[in-house]
């Protein structure tokens, strides 16, 4: 670690500028930095994977992302694939974000970004038995009448007056009766059974619209400057505020 010029303390940032953390200890050829904002525990990084270092910094030759998906997590071995990206100095480590002086070629504040979250309403749908449609049949009795036309003879008697000769027969003067067969129809009632209605059911879907609401949750970000500009009096108003 003294070759690579490092101490305890020092501030690790990854390849793009973002910093991941401090040195809390020395184990064998890794680095351990401490858990914080972006890694959820201690990392072992092989210090292959530095490419540069003075007093106070630690550059990694490898992205945050990258850093936070190697499997640092645990201690493993060296990964020689990072041994080449960094060249070692007499005043520092020359590798990425340094020039041959060993000093920073680039300078840039440290950057906290805070995610604000929110909550949104989606609707999703399921279909539901809302009941059922029963349908039954009974058996009514009515009575009912029907006008049926029937046809029957009746016996018509006419008497006529005639004056002719007339001859003495066998029947001539002979009591006797003439049965004239008279005919008529009758009603008989018979039930059939027929088809009167058909009842057709079916589904067909309808669309209606309908609100529903729900409670949602959103973060809001508020910052208490407690900074004292140095251009003003503390006894005195910020014309600026």
């Amino acid at each position: 670690m003294d070759r690579l010029n490092i101490r305890e303390g020092a501030e690790v940032r990854s390849s793009d500028d973002e910093k991941l953390g401090k040195v809390v200890a020395f184990e064998n050829n890794f680095i351990v930095v401490e858990k914080g904002f972006f890694f959820p525990t201690d990392y072992y990084i092989p210090t292959s994977a530095i490419a540069s270092a003075d007093d106070d910094t630690i550059y990694l030759s490898v992205g945050k992302d990258q850093a936070l998906n190697s499997g640092w997590d645990q201690m493993g071995t060296v990964d020689e694939a990072y041994a080449d990206d960094a060249v070692v100095g007499t005043t520092g480590t020359i590798g990425a974000g340094y020039d041959a002086a060993g000093t920073a070629s680039t300078a840039t504040d440290d950057v906290l970004r805070v995610p604000v979250h929110e909550e949104e309403l989606a609707a999703t749908k399921r279909t539901v038995e809302q009941g059922q449609v029963r349908i039954a049949k009974d058996v009514v009795e009515e009575e009912r009448t029907l006008d049926v036309p029937v046809t029957e003879e009746r016996v018509r008697v006419t008497r006529h007056v005639v004056d002719r000769a007339g001859t003495a027969g066998e029947d001539a003067f002979t009591e006797g009766t003439i049965e004239v067969p008279v005919r008529g129809e009758q009603v008989e009632l018979e039930k059939r059974v027929r088809v009167a209605e058909e009842v057709e059911v079916g589904k067909e879907a309808v669309q209606r619209t309908e609100r529903v609401g729900g409670t949602v949750r959103r973060e809001e970000v508020r910052v208490d400057d407690q900074t004292v500009d140095a251009g003003y009096d503390a006894g005195r108003d910020d014309p600026a505020r």
